[in-house]
Protein backbone atom coordinates (compact mmCIF):
# COMPACT_ATOMS: atom_id res chain seq x y z
CA UNK A 1 0.00 0.00 0.00
CA UNK A 2 2.58 2.19 0.63
CA UNK A 3 4.37 1.89 -2.55
CA UNK A 4 1.39 2.23 -4.66
CA UNK A 5 0.72 5.79 -2.88
CA UNK A 6 4.05 6.72 -3.23
CA UNK A 7 4.13 6.27 -6.64
CA UNK A 8 0.51 7.40 -7.27
CA UNK A 9 1.60 10.87 -6.32
CA UNK A 10 4.96 10.85 -8.49
CA UNK A 11 2.46 9.85 -10.92
CA UNK A 12 0.35 12.79 -10.35
CA UNK A 13 3.25 15.59 -9.97
CA UNK A 14 4.44 14.04 -13.16
CA UNK A 15 0.74 14.46 -14.88
CA UNK A 16 0.75 17.91 -13.74
CA UNK A 17 4.49 18.97 -15.24
CA UNK A 18 2.69 18.78 -18.28
CA UNK A 19 -0.58 19.84 -17.65
CA UNK A 20 -0.44 23.00 -15.78
CA UNK A 21 2.71 24.70 -18.05
CA UNK A 22 -0.03 23.35 -21.18
CA UNK A 23 -2.05 26.44 -20.27
CA UNK A 24 -0.16 28.98 -21.35
CA UNK A 25 1.67 26.37 -23.76
CA UNK A 26 -1.11 24.02 -25.52
CA UNK A 27 1.15 22.09 -27.49
CA UNK A 28 2.48 20.68 -24.83
CA UNK A 29 -0.21 18.30 -24.64
CA UNK A 30 0.83 17.17 -27.93
CA UNK A 31 4.33 15.91 -26.53
CA UNK A 32 1.98 14.24 -23.60
CA UNK A 33 -0.02 12.42 -25.90
CA UNK A 34 3.10 10.75 -27.73
CA UNK A 35 4.81 9.84 -24.54
CA UNK A 36 1.24 8.34 -23.34
CA UNK A 37 0.39 6.75 -26.84
CA UNK A 38 3.66 5.30 -28.02
CA UNK A 39 3.89 3.46 -24.44
CA UNK A 40 0.54 2.46 -24.39
CA UNK A 41 0.78 0.60 -27.92
CA UNK A 42 4.06 -0.95 -27.18
CA UNK A 43 2.39 -2.78 -23.71
CA UNK A 44 -1.11 -3.19 -25.71
CA UNK A 45 0.90 -5.01 -28.68
CA UNK A 46 2.68 -7.16 -25.73
CA UNK A 47 0.21 -7.82 -24.48
CA UNK A 48 -1.78 -9.11 -27.57
CA UNK A 49 1.24 -11.33 -28.66
CA UNK A 50 1.46 -13.10 -25.11
CA UNK A 51 -2.16 -13.61 -25.82
CA UNK A 52 -1.24 -15.48 -28.79
CA UNK A 53 -2.19 -12.72 -31.52
CA UNK A 54 -0.01 -10.93 -33.82
CA UNK A 55 -0.94 -7.40 -34.35
CA UNK A 56 1.27 -5.57 -37.02
CA UNK A 57 3.37 -3.42 -35.03
CA UNK A 58 4.55 -1.11 -38.43
CA UNK A 59 0.82 -0.63 -39.05
CA UNK A 60 0.37 0.58 -35.34
CA UNK A 61 3.26 2.57 -35.73
CA UNK A 62 2.19 4.19 -38.89
CA UNK A 63 -1.63 4.83 -37.34
CA UNK A 64 0.40 6.56 -34.73
CA UNK A 65 2.17 8.91 -36.71
CA UNK A 66 -0.85 9.79 -38.67
CA UNK A 67 -2.63 11.35 -35.65
CA UNK A 68 0.29 13.14 -34.95
CA UNK A 69 0.41 15.06 -38.22
CA UNK A 70 -3.64 15.46 -38.04
CA UNK A 71 -2.76 16.70 -34.94
CA UNK A 72 0.02 18.87 -35.95
CA UNK A 73 -1.79 20.28 -39.42
CA UNK A 74 -5.27 20.75 -37.57
CA UNK A 75 -3.34 22.66 -34.83
CA UNK A 76 -1.66 24.75 -37.32
CA UNK A 77 -4.09 25.88 -39.74
CA UNK A 78 -6.12 26.92 -36.64
CA UNK A 79 -9.15 24.87 -37.47
CA UNK A 80 -12.18 24.38 -35.83
CA UNK A 81 -12.38 21.62 -33.15
CA UNK A 82 -15.29 20.18 -34.58
CA UNK A 83 -13.59 19.86 -38.01
CA UNK A 84 -10.52 18.47 -36.42
CA UNK A 85 -12.61 15.90 -34.69
CA UNK A 86 -14.22 14.93 -38.68
CA UNK A 87 -10.97 14.97 -39.85
CA UNK A 88 -9.57 11.99 -37.81
CA UNK A 89 -12.54 10.21 -38.04
CA UNK A 90 -12.76 10.29 -41.67
CA UNK A 91 -8.89 9.32 -42.13
CA UNK A 92 -8.28 7.26 -39.40
CA UNK A 93 -11.34 4.87 -39.41
CA UNK A 94 -10.73 4.11 -43.06
CA UNK A 95 -7.09 3.24 -41.87
CA UNK A 96 -7.93 0.88 -39.34
CA UNK A 97 -10.86 -0.65 -40.84
CA UNK A 98 -7.79 -1.32 -44.25
CA UNK A 99 -5.46 -2.29 -41.18
CA UNK A 100 -7.82 -4.86 -39.98
CA UNK A 101 -7.80 -6.39 -43.83
CA UNK A 102 -4.51 -6.16 -44.76
CA UNK A 103 -3.38 -7.48 -41.53
CA UNK A 104 -5.37 -10.65 -42.21
CA UNK A 105 -4.52 -11.18 -45.42
CA UNK A 106 -0.91 -10.78 -45.08
CA UNK A 107 -1.29 -13.48 -42.27
CA UNK A 108 -0.76 -16.46 -43.78
CA UNK A 109 -3.67 -18.64 -41.70
CA UNK A 110 -5.44 -15.62 -42.49
CA UNK A 111 -6.57 -14.70 -38.93
CA UNK A 112 -8.92 -12.07 -38.56
CA UNK A 113 -8.19 -11.55 -35.05
CA UNK A 114 -4.97 -10.28 -35.98
CA UNK A 115 -6.66 -7.54 -38.09
CA UNK A 116 -8.52 -6.90 -35.38
CA UNK A 117 -6.68 -6.14 -32.53
CA UNK A 118 -4.14 -4.28 -35.12
CA UNK A 119 -7.07 -1.76 -35.77
CA UNK A 120 -8.20 -1.66 -32.38
CA UNK A 121 -5.03 -0.61 -30.98
CA UNK A 122 -4.72 1.98 -33.29
CA UNK A 123 -8.20 3.37 -32.48
CA UNK A 124 -7.95 2.74 -28.60
CA UNK A 125 -4.92 4.84 -28.29
CA UNK A 126 -4.72 7.75 -31.19
CA UNK A 127 -8.39 8.50 -30.78
CA UNK A 128 -8.90 9.74 -26.71
CA UNK A 129 -5.61 10.98 -26.73
CA UNK A 130 -6.20 12.43 -30.02
CA UNK A 131 -9.35 14.70 -28.17
CA UNK A 132 -6.82 15.59 -25.03
CA UNK A 133 -4.93 17.51 -27.42
CA UNK A 134 -7.61 19.10 -29.64
CA UNK A 135 -9.35 20.10 -26.37
CA UNK A 136 -5.95 22.11 -25.08
CA UNK A 137 -5.20 23.58 -28.47
CA UNK A 138 -8.35 24.27 -30.49
CA UNK A 139 -10.83 24.89 -27.84
CA UNK A 140 -12.20 28.17 -26.83
CA UNK A 141 -10.85 27.67 -22.68
CA UNK A 142 -10.25 24.21 -23.54
CA UNK A 143 -7.41 23.97 -20.71
CA UNK A 144 -10.61 24.11 -18.56
CA UNK A 145 -12.29 20.87 -20.28
CA UNK A 146 -9.02 19.14 -20.65
CA UNK A 147 -8.84 18.99 -16.97
CA UNK A 148 -11.86 17.25 -15.80
CA UNK A 149 -11.79 14.86 -19.20
CA UNK A 150 -8.35 14.14 -18.25
CA UNK A 151 -8.85 13.78 -14.20
CA UNK A 152 -12.37 12.20 -14.29
CA UNK A 153 -11.41 8.70 -14.06
CA UNK A 154 -8.95 8.78 -10.96
CA UNK A 155 -11.91 10.90 -9.12
CA UNK A 156 -14.25 8.16 -9.40
CA UNK A 157 -11.34 5.36 -8.99
CA UNK A 158 -10.94 7.21 -5.55
CA UNK A 159 -14.18 7.73 -4.41
CA UNK A 160 -15.15 3.60 -5.63
CA UNK A 161 -12.15 2.52 -3.68
CA UNK A 162 -13.58 4.41 -0.18
CA UNK A 163 -16.78 3.64 -1.03
CA UNK A 164 -16.52 0.04 -1.96
CA UNK A 165 -13.89 -0.20 1.02
CA UNK A 166 -16.55 0.44 4.03
CA UNK A 167 -20.00 -0.48 1.88
CA UNK A 168 -19.24 -2.68 -0.63
CA UNK A 169 -20.59 -6.11 -0.23
CA UNK A 170 -22.04 -7.01 -3.82
CA UNK A 171 -19.72 -8.21 -6.49
CA UNK A 172 -20.28 -6.76 -9.78
CA UNK A 173 -17.68 -8.56 -12.03
CA UNK A 174 -16.23 -10.83 -9.99
CA UNK A 175 -14.59 -12.81 -12.87
CA UNK A 176 -12.86 -9.75 -13.55
CA UNK A 177 -12.18 -7.46 -10.53
CA UNK A 178 -12.98 -9.61 -7.91
CA UNK A 179 -12.70 -6.29 -5.52
CA UNK A 180 -15.21 -4.04 -7.15
CA UNK A 181 -19.07 -3.88 -6.23
CA UNK A 182 -22.02 -2.31 -7.10
CA UNK A 183 -21.56 0.35 -4.00
CA UNK A 184 -18.12 1.30 -4.81
CA UNK A 185 -19.56 1.40 -8.42
CA UNK A 186 -22.27 3.81 -7.51
CA UNK A 187 -20.24 5.90 -5.04
CA UNK A 188 -17.73 6.40 -7.92
CA UNK A 189 -20.14 7.63 -10.24
CA UNK A 190 -22.13 9.93 -7.79
CA UNK A 191 -18.72 11.26 -6.39
CA UNK A 192 -17.54 11.98 -9.64
CA UNK A 193 -20.55 13.75 -10.80
CA UNK A 194 -20.80 15.94 -7.72
CA UNK A 195 -16.77 17.08 -8.15
CA UNK A 196 -17.34 17.48 -11.82
CA UNK A 197 -20.54 19.91 -11.19
CA UNK A 198 -18.45 21.52 -8.24
CA UNK A 199 -15.90 22.01 -10.77
CA UNK A 200 -18.09 23.93 -13.25
CA UNK A 201 -20.35 25.19 -10.86
CA UNK A 202 -16.99 27.56 -9.97
CA UNK A 203 -15.67 27.87 -13.47
CA UNK A 204 -19.58 29.40 -13.91
CA UNK A 205 -19.53 31.34 -10.65
CA UNK A 206 -16.13 33.33 -11.26
CA UNK A 207 -17.06 34.40 -14.85
CA UNK A 208 -14.89 31.52 -16.53
CA UNK A 209 -17.82 30.08 -18.25
CA UNK A 210 -21.26 32.34 -19.33
CA UNK A 211 -24.12 29.77 -20.68
CA UNK A 212 -27.59 31.48 -21.46
CA UNK A 213 -29.55 28.61 -19.35
CA UNK A 214 -30.21 28.98 -15.39
CA UNK A 215 -27.53 27.59 -13.24
CA UNK A 216 -29.58 25.41 -11.67
CA UNK A 217 -30.45 23.60 -14.70
CA UNK A 218 -26.21 23.91 -15.61
CA UNK A 219 -25.37 22.06 -12.49
CA UNK A 220 -27.72 19.44 -13.45
CA UNK A 221 -26.31 18.92 -16.55
CA UNK A 222 -22.41 19.04 -15.55
CA UNK A 223 -24.18 16.51 -12.67
CA UNK A 224 -25.46 14.27 -15.79
CA UNK A 225 -22.16 14.66 -17.36
CA UNK A 226 -19.86 13.78 -14.46
CA UNK A 227 -21.66 10.72 -13.95
CA UNK A 228 -21.67 9.36 -17.45
CA UNK A 229 -17.86 10.05 -17.42
CA UNK A 230 -17.25 7.75 -13.79
CA UNK A 231 -19.53 5.33 -16.07
CA UNK A 232 -17.00 5.54 -19.29
CA UNK A 233 -14.74 5.70 -16.67
CA UNK A 234 -15.29 2.13 -14.94
CA UNK A 235 -16.51 0.58 -18.92
CA UNK A 236 -12.58 1.30 -19.78
CA UNK A 237 -11.09 -0.54 -16.57
CA UNK A 238 -13.76 -3.62 -17.30
CA UNK A 239 -12.13 -3.45 -20.89
CA UNK A 240 -9.02 -3.48 -19.83
CA UNK A 241 -9.19 -6.15 -17.42
CA UNK A 242 -10.73 -8.14 -19.88
CA UNK A 243 -8.23 -7.60 -22.01
CA UNK A 244 -5.32 -9.12 -19.58
CA UNK A 245 -7.41 -11.63 -18.24
CA UNK A 246 -7.75 -12.94 -21.99
CA UNK A 247 -4.11 -12.46 -22.74
CA UNK A 248 -3.02 -14.01 -19.54
CA UNK A 249 -1.36 -11.15 -18.07
CA UNK A 250 -1.76 -9.61 -14.59
CA UNK A 251 -0.79 -5.70 -15.99
CA UNK A 252 0.75 -4.48 -19.26
CA UNK A 253 3.77 -3.38 -17.75
CA UNK A 254 5.73 -2.40 -14.83
CA UNK A 255 6.75 1.05 -14.86
CA UNK A 256 4.96 2.40 -12.19
CA UNK A 257 5.72 -0.12 -9.03
CA UNK A 258 2.67 -1.08 -7.24
CA UNK A 259 0.41 0.19 -10.15
CA UNK A 260 1.58 -1.43 -13.18
CA UNK A 261 2.11 0.15 -17.28
CA UNK A 262 0.93 3.43 -18.63
CA UNK A 263 -1.54 1.87 -20.15
CA UNK A 264 -2.50 0.02 -16.75
CA UNK A 265 -3.34 4.20 -15.47
CA UNK A 266 -4.55 5.70 -18.63
CA UNK A 267 -7.00 3.04 -19.59
CA UNK A 268 -10.11 4.70 -17.86
CA UNK A 269 -9.38 8.24 -19.14
CA UNK A 270 -8.78 6.69 -22.42
CA UNK A 271 -12.78 6.76 -22.10
CA UNK A 272 -13.49 9.94 -20.30
CA UNK A 273 -11.22 12.01 -22.36
CA UNK A 274 -13.87 11.72 -25.14
CA UNK A 275 -16.20 13.10 -22.80
CA UNK A 276 -14.40 16.40 -22.78
CA UNK A 277 -14.96 17.00 -26.28
CA UNK A 278 -18.81 16.56 -25.74
CA UNK A 279 -18.41 19.19 -22.33
CA UNK A 280 -17.17 21.44 -24.87
CA UNK A 281 -19.50 20.67 -27.87
CA UNK A 282 -22.90 20.83 -24.80
CA UNK A 283 -21.21 24.36 -23.76
CA UNK A 284 -20.77 25.81 -27.22
CA UNK A 285 -24.47 25.24 -27.91
CA UNK A 286 -25.56 26.64 -24.05
CA UNK A 287 -23.54 29.90 -24.34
Amino acid sequence: MRQRIITGVVFTLAVLLFVIPAYWVPPIMLAFGILVGSVSMYELISAFKKGGYEPNGFLVAIGGIIAILITVVTYLQKTDFIVALAFYLLIMIPYCLACGVLTSVIDKANHLGNGVVTAVTVLYVTFPLFCLTVLSTLVAKGWFYMIPALFAAWVSDVCAYFVGVTLGKHKIVPHLSPKKTWEGCIGGAVGCAAVIMVYFGILHATGVFMTSVNIGVYCFMTFILGFMMSVMSQLGDWLASLIKRKCGIKDYGNIFPGHGGMLDRFDSAFFTIPMGVLLALISVLLM
